[in-house]
């Protein structure tokens, strides 16, 4: 019993393991690209967090996506600049994300609206477009911070945010990780197969005397009843 419980643990391991790789692998692609959704409410201004975009090395890239024609500005620039623009305004903060379901995650703050963004000296880089509009972060300048509006500090109704972050290594962690998986299944099995339960022999099953089979026991006949013929 103790053997077939170690080996039960096993493959319970070995499956959650597989499971779990193949998941991220399903997820990440071989490029090892995380990306991270939302649909931020409307009426406020989003502001992406240093705790989202500088969460890795490697350079993150944001995507939003209004209704066409709908113009968009992004720009970027230090957490301390991004807070002291945006004051006491009504705002979207993006501080952290949700692997399990792939999603960042979200607070409200502030009341009233946002000044006039695009004509400030604050911004490392910025962005403009309609519909869509895309900014590369590069963590050069980390902790940054990134605000998402209309040009002149108005909320954009954005229909999608993503936020995507790469690592080569990621894929190969995964796949990692369901190969150690698989062989933990597979071995747990086996050692489930090989201790299985088996009947035993019950000693009274096997072939018995029957008397009546037994030509030493048929009954003997009585001289004294033998019969006499003329």
């Amino acid at each position: 019993m103790g053997k077939r419980a170690l080996f039960a643990a096993v493959t319970v391991i070995g499956l959650v393991l597989l499971l779990i790789g193949a998941w991220f692998i399903v997820h990440l692609g071989s490029s090892g690209s995380a990306v991270l959704r939302a649909r931020p409410p409307k009426g406020a201004v989003v502001v992406i967090e240093p705790s989202v975009l500088n969460r890795v090395d490697n350079s993150v890239t944001i995507t939003a996506v209004a209704a066409p024609g709908t113009q968009i500005w992004m720009g970027r620039t230090s957490p301390t600049d991004a807070r002291a623009i945006v004051g006491g305004a009504e705002h979207i903060s993006v501080t952290g994300a949700r692997v399990g379901s792939w999603s960042l995650v979200m607070s409200r703050a502030g009341a009233g609206p946002a000044p006039q963004l695009d004509t400030a000296d604050i911004w490392r880089q910025t962005a403009t477009g309609a519909g869509l509009v895309r900014l590369t972060v590069d963590q050069s300048g980390a902790p940054e911070s990134v605000v998402i509006a209309a040009p002149d500090g108005r909320p954009v109704a954005l229909t999608k945010m993503t936020v995507t972050m790469q690592r080569k290594t990621w894929f190969f962690q995964a796949l990692l990780l369901s190969l150690v998986g698989l062989l933990a299944l597979v071995v747990g099995a086996a050692g489930l197969w090989q201790n299985r339960p088996r009947p035993t022999e019950d000693p009274t099953d096997g072939p018995t005397d029957h008397p009546a089979d037994d030509p030493s026991n048929e009954p003997k006949a009585d001289p004294s009843t033998r019969e006499v013929t003329a």
